[in-house]
């Protein structure tokens, strides 16, 4: 799950607290406070993302466009972030590992940071 910008989650916020389908255009004269370029661009990335999906195309004066709701609920969205922030060791490793240019430098790195902290550890239980 991306991180979402300011923008895209108060356009989310508004979605869940609406509870009803949005073309970009209804969503512009409901919050004109906000661009419609901006608004348009932030649907296409939530939908893209898989925060909002798009839904039932509606006739406007002169075309279609397309509605979209929240893909989740607001719970179900804390909840996600919540298990992104306490990412398991294990996952933080293989992120590490997978975009690490030079691998041996990495596990040097991750080792001497272990050490320092095997060693301030030490102090903590020492001084107790």
């Amino acid at each position: 799950m991306s991180k979402l910008t300011k923008k895209e989650f108060e356009i989310l916020r508004r979605l869940w607290e609406s509870g009803r389908p949005y073309t970009v255009s209804e969503f512009y004269n409901s919050n004109s406070d906000l661009a419609k370029p901006t608004i348009a661009k932030a649907f296409k990335t939530l939908a893209a993302n898989g925060f909002i999906k798009g839904g039932a195309f509606v006739q406007s004066k002169t075309n279609f466009a397309q509605s979209f709701v929240a893909n989740l609920t607001k719970e179900e969205f804390l909840q996600l972030r919540k298990n992104q922030l306490s990412a398991s060791p294990n996952l933080l490793f293989n992120t590490l590992w997978k975009t690490a240019s030079d691998k041996d430098e990495l596990l040097d790195d991750l080792s001497a940071l272990l050490d320092k902290y095997k060693e301030e550890l030490k102090k903590q239980n020492t001084e107790q």
